[in-house]
């Protein structure tokens, strides 16, 4: 979408989070999902629209309200109103809020320093002095009882307590462990635990309650999904969720999962590897079965639509009578590791999936899956060539049709990752550079269609890209501090730069005359500008603001780098700034900086898997 600004975003903003730990919280409006990570985005799942809202230590949801302990605020319950995140009231907690939950008319919270459980009924607040740690809370549908677990230590309490009076009714005792899950039924006949992993219950009404074990998963770390509208309990561990009559203390049915499970109204829900399953509350059969790929790792539910997400995922959408799961916006949602125009358009490859875009046009045309999961600190081969994609997916070359999400061409298993690809097209070859590690790797020349490899040669440093000119007889790899350049044909080195600091990283200007190293002194950043011909540094080094994520050079020779206010233009035969762009949103230390076709705009990558393109206008404003 494009602005007065003239910036270009590409890709939907309702899945984004700030960082790969996001959690997706589900809302009883039907329509609104929260993305907390830290902050507090409300996306509406209907349209993808999406209201930020603060940053948020705590947050809790029930009806059209949300509760958020802000980190502007940490020691008030802040309540925002569905769809839009509008304000309407702050009540003081009285110390940092670090646990939030709803139910009925009642808010609880939990705040530290010292420990003390905060209660909010019709705008009355009580505060409830708490003997240990609290570790979890849970409110009752009614919003009448509170239940609060406690770690002390090697064991674990649960408090119950009336929401309404303040009063603790019980202490309840029995966990060996920590308890890092508490829940009560509808009807207030059990309170229940989870502590390591054990799963606990209590009868409340009893005139001393006591612990009773319903389940014992065979794996450290037992979870509670809920309790139905029949009174049964559902938990989950690594490898089962099981159903649990609480007052018999007997499993009625357990099955085989991996991940989480839920319980939503009268439905139960469980996932195993890449399906999530609808089961039937009684039994355990399975209704209906959703595939989607990726692990998930939490569930919730926005009406109907029951919405999973993981750490290598943007939520997905397990709507009624689908059998897929429908993706919550389009483009990345992770970092971008790479990037290859060809004209107007370009390819983007990053640890969820690869796209291929047109300029000006914020949806991808193209999207395709890869099977590995690459981070950051990875490169990754991405080349777009007219209507073929070549990227790499591990120690595989594959090659795409834009348009067939399916490769029509996998290459063997190659010895070392795939770093670096070029398309050799006027000699229906490929170029890929693998990775073994630092000053370990391998080259390879391939059959352009089939990705039968041809040639192979060792190589050192290859960490970094293939650099070709069409019908030139070499090609140059390229690394953090250097450069190598290779006959095609043999792979014969024919030239070569080794920068001689390790730490650095190097940039080269287009006729390989200047080596510009990029050093990080915290506050500020310096430009060393070393002559190659002469191995003798070409001025003083240049000290600039510090540089955020991955600089680039352009065609021209200007060093691109990014900073906290602007993109900025070094000239760095002179040493002096030639001119700065500004930019609509901050850059973070996965941002990646690239210069489009004709230098008309840098691309700009950001960690949530956002893009942005600055036009670089000649009229932009220069540095002072």
């Amino acid at each position: 979408m494009t602005e007065g600004d003239g910036i270009i975003a590409y890709g939907s903003p309702a899945f984004r989070a700030r960082s790969g730990s996001a959690a997706f919280i589900g809302t009883d409006d039907g329509r609104t999902l929260l993305a907390v990570d830290p902050g507090v985005d409300a996306i509406d799942t209907g349209t993808g629209a999406v209201t930020t809202g603060p940053r948020a230590r705590a947050v809790a949801t029930h009806g059209d309200l949300v509760a958020v302990a802000s980190e502007e605020r940490p020691d008030a319950v802040t309540l925002l109103m569905l769809p839009e995140l509008t304000a309407r009231e702050e009540i003081d907690a009285g110390g940092r809020v670090y646990q939030l939950a709803m139910g009925g008319g009642t808010i609880a919270a939990l705040t530290a320093e010292p420990y003390v459980l905060v209660l909010i009924v019709d705008g009355t607040v009580q505060r409830i002095d708490l003997p240990d740690k609290a570790t979890c809370l849970a409110v009752s549908p009614d919003g009448t009882l509170v239940a609060v677990g406690t770690d002390q230590g090697r064991t674990g309490n649960v408090l119950v307590v009336d929401a309404t009076t303040g009063t603790v009714r019980h202490t309840l005792t029995g966990p060996r462990a920590p308890v890092s899950a508490v829940a009560v039924s509808a009807a207030h006949d059990v309170v229940v635990a989870a502590a390591g992993p054990r799963v606990l219950g209590w009868t409340p009404s009893t005139k001393k309650p006591r612990a009773r074990s319903l389940w014992a998963a065979r794996r450290v770390g037992a979870s509670l999904a809920g309790i139905t509208r029949a009174g049964r309990l559902i938990a989950y561990a690594r490898g089962a969720t099981v159903s649990i009559d609480p007052a018999a203390a007997a499993v009625d049915w357990e099955i085989y999962s991996s991940g989480p499970a839920l319980v939503h109204d009268d439905r139960v829900i469980s996932t195993r590897f890449g399906e999530c399953r609808e089961l039937d509350p009684s039994t355990g059969a399975v209704r209906h079965t959703w595939t989607h790929r990726g692990h998930l790792i939490r569930l919730s539910a926005v009406g109907e639509t029951i919405v999973g997400s993981g750490l290598e995922s943007r939520p997905v959408l397990f709507r009624p009578g689908a059998t897929g799961a429908a993706e919550l916006g389009d483009g990345h949602s992770r970092f971008v590791i790479a990037v290859s125009f060809d004209g107007d358009r370009f390819a983007t490859a990053g640890e969820d999936r690869v796209c291929v875009w047109e300029r000006g046009r914020p949806a991808p045309l193209f999207t395709a899956m890869l099977d590995d999961r690459p981070n950051i600190y990875r490169r990754q081969g991405v080349s777009l060539d007219g209507g073929t994609l070549f990227v790499g997916d591990d120690e595989r070359l594959l090659r795409f049709t834009v348009g067939d999400p399916e490769p029509e061409a996998r290459s063997e298993e190659l010895d070392g990752r795939v770093v670096a690809v070029a398309p050799l097209t006027d000699r229906g070859e490929v170029l890929a550079a693998c990775s073994k590690g630092y000053r370990n790797g391998v080259l390879y020349r391939l059959d352009a269609l089939t990705l039968e490899v041809r040639a192979r040669a060792r190589a050192p440093h290859v960490l970094g890209s293939i650099v070709y000119t069409p019908r030139a007889a070499t090609f140059d790899l390229r690394w953090a501090t250097g450069f190598r350049t290779h006959e095609i044909k043999r792979f014969t080195d024919v030239a070569e730069f080794d920068y001689p600091a390790h730490r650095p990283q190097v940039y080269l200007t287009p006729d390989h005359a200047l080596a510009v190293a990029v050093d990080d002194h915290g506050a500020t950043s310096a430009l060393t500008v070393l002559d190659i011909a002469a191995r003798a540094p070409l001025h003083d080094p240049i000290t600039i603001p510090a540089v955020i994520g991955e600089p680039c050079m352009s065609s021209g020779g200007l060093l691109t780098t990014g900073h906290a206010d602007a993109i900025r233009l070094w000239d760095v035969r002179s040493g002096t700034l030639a001119r700065q762009l500004p930019f609509r949103t901050p850059l973070d230390r996965g941002s990646v900086l690239r210069w489009t076709p004709g230098e008309t705009a840098v691309l700009i990558t950001h960690s949530s898997g956002g893009l942005q393109e600055v036009p670089a206008a000649p009229g932009s404003r220069r540095f002072r």
